[in-house]
């Protein structure tokens, strides 16, 4: 019998000790069947490995051209004007933030259809981030419950603070995390509060990150019974203190009644779609031709500014580099201008964009 304490650490160092001593003692005590097992097993192995050697130098040939062709036909794909590609990863991560007490957990557990994680009414329930795995339409998703993202300076996490205070320190910690590695972002917003600074923090975050966003407004069965046109009021004040996250989708819903509460999952797989979706070149620069056409950049200079091409450069977030004459930036308007009219062509729905600009380099006579 060992005493241990899991908050201070007295103990735990002799507690693996122990458990690896053990581990060890059973290793040694192997059954003479399975012994058996293990030597038939590596004997088969050594004859499937000799026959493979056998058919390697005659079927080197059938699998070169069987790579060539496969490029072949990588190449003439690329080069037709088609519709976007989208790829499909085997799990979307989806991290659930907010502030304390918006309904985090509830949420999770009406996606899940069962009472996985701790739902209370006290603030601050939550401390580690929790994921659970979700199929939803043969689609895997991991759906990670993270801790009430306060003010930095509300969480005492200093020299001197509370061991509550330290451990809500990490716990934002965690949550940040959880933002980092999650392929989209459900914020969960107080409909009967409104939108906050700490909420416009929380997605400002989610956009640096580069990660997917859906807005969500919980409890929104408080609020429904008011005036007609409330819920566009409700919007408009939410755009104009997020401004920033104007491509994120709002949803209304009630994690405790469940309405509207399936409109999440299906919002979060269409994001995650759209941030990994990839535009063929040719119809890129298709578009920008029109585009530039009709609204050329601004010159600063006496030289002419001409956008000579574009080509997306990566998936999640989508990016986009645009190789000029001259310049090597864009007026800030002039490239919100450009990722507006990429959405308003190609989607990326609850998506940041990420733009770059380049020159030409010209070439040395030779």
């Amino acid at each position: 019998m060992l005493e241990i304490s899991a908050e201070h650490g007295d103990g735990v160092a002799e507690l693996l000790d122990a458990i690896v001593e053990r581990l060890r003692g059973a290793d040694t005590r192997v059954r003479p069947d399975t012994a058996r097992a293990h030597r038939n097993d590596t004997v088969r192995a050594d004859h499937i490995d000799t026959a493979r050697s056998e058919h390697a130098d005659s079927g080197r040939a059938l699998h070169t051209h069987t790579e060539w062709v496969s490029d072949s036909d990588t190449v003439g794909a690329d080069a037709r004007v088609g519709p976007p590609e989208t790829e499909t990863p085997q799990e979307t991560r989806v991290a659930i933030v907010g502030r304390p007490n918006v309904g985090k957990s509830s949420l999770v557990n009406r996606l899940l259809r069962e009472e996985r994680v701790l739902v209370s009414a006290m603030p601050g329930t939550t401390r580690d981030a929790i994921d659970v795995p979700l199929m939803w339409h043969r689609r895997r998703f991991r759906i990670v419950d993270t801790a009430g993202m306060r003010r930095p300076g509300r969480v005492g996490g200093g020299k001197g603070g509370s061991a509550g205070g330290k451990v809500e320190f990490v716990s934002v910690a965690l949550a940040k995390e959880a933002i980092a590695d999650a392929d989209v972002v459900a914020l969960l917003i107080d409909a009967n509060e409104g939108a906050t600074d700490q909420d416009a923090a929380i997605g400002g975050e989610v956009d640096r990150a580069g990660r997917g966003i859906v807005i969500v407004a919980n409890k929104w069965d408080l609020v429904k019974s008011q005036e007609r046109n409330f819920a566009k009021k409700f919007d408009d004040d939410l755009r104009f203190k997020m401004r920033f996250l104007d491509y994120a989708p709002i949803l209304h819903i009630s994690a405790l009644t469940g309405e509207r509460a399936p409109k999440v999952i299906e919002t979060i797989d269409t994001i995650a779609a759209s941030r990994r979706q990839r535009i063929p070149t040719p119809a890129l620069n298709k578009w920008l031709e029109e585009i530039t056409a009709a609204n050329p950049p601004v010159s600063p200079g006496r030289k002419h500014v001409r956008i000579l091409y574009a080509a997306q450069i990566g998936v999640a977030p989508p990016s986009f580099v645009f190789f000029t004459n001259v310049a090597t930036t864009f007026h800030f308007s002039y490239e919100r201008f450009l990722i507006n009219q990429l959405r308003q062509k190609f989607g990326f729905v609850g998506s940041p964009i990420r733009v770059q600009v380049r020159r030409r380099k010209k070439q040395g006579r030779k």
